[in-house]
């Protein structure tokens, strides 16, 4: 069973958990609270911004794309004669895959980058919910799912000017991908998160 700490906050449950008793009633029947033992905070919505702005991006690279392969060549610049198709498939082509493959990218970071962890007493298992176009998609693991953590500093010296943006990586058991835990966000019981 994980340590749990009662100071914490209690998360308002949505959907079907919403009919489950409130803080009060799981105080007088002895059923602990679920509660947030991390949260991101305000970098979600940077990440969401990311996300978005990726998916501009593509549909851009895409147009572009398709209109270089329908007319690169044609401009006075070019040579106004219209470029070999299996030219004009490679370089329109590449302009769009490469768009698309940056907001594969950014789409593979929203569903690895940690939104919020919330603790279940009850249950003794942390839900995990990661960063969507528009929501979030939730994971309940247990601590034995848990295979390792890994902080790393990430420190970087730029000109003038220093960014430091440290996270930890958490890696599961079925999972080949590991989760990113922005150690800048709010940490409300580390005892809970206390990582192997």
């Amino acid at each position: 069973m994980l340590p749990f700490t009662d100071q914490l906050p209690v998360v308002p449950r949505r959907g079907p958990a919403a009919d489950s008793p409130s803080l009060v009633d799981s105080i007088s029947i002895g059923v602990d609270p679920v509660t947030t033992v991390y949260s991101a905070g305000r970098r979600v919505l940077r990440v969401r911004a990311l996300m978005w702005f990726t998916l501009l991006m593509a549909a851009f690279a895409v147009w572009s794309g398709y209109g270089i392969m329908q007319s690169y060549g044609l401009r006075p610049a070019d040579g106004g004669v219209l470029a070999p198709l299996p030219v004009r498939l490679a370089f329109g082509g590449g302009i769009a895959l490469l768009g698309l493959a940056f907001l594969a990218g950014m789409a593979l970071y929203g569903r690895c980058y940690v939104d919020r962890l919330d603790y279940d007493a009850a249950a003794g298992t942390l839900v995990l919910r990661t960063v969507g176009w528009l929501g979030g998609s939730d994971r309940t693991l247990s601590r034995s799912d848990i295979l390792g953590s890994r902080h790393h500093d990430a420190r970087d010296w730029l000109s003038s000017w220093t960014v430091h943006a440290p996270w930890t990586t958490i890696r599961l058991r079925d999972r080949r991908l590991p989760f990113i835990l922005d150690t800048q966000g709010e940490f409300r019981d580390r005892e809970v998160l206390r990582l192997p």
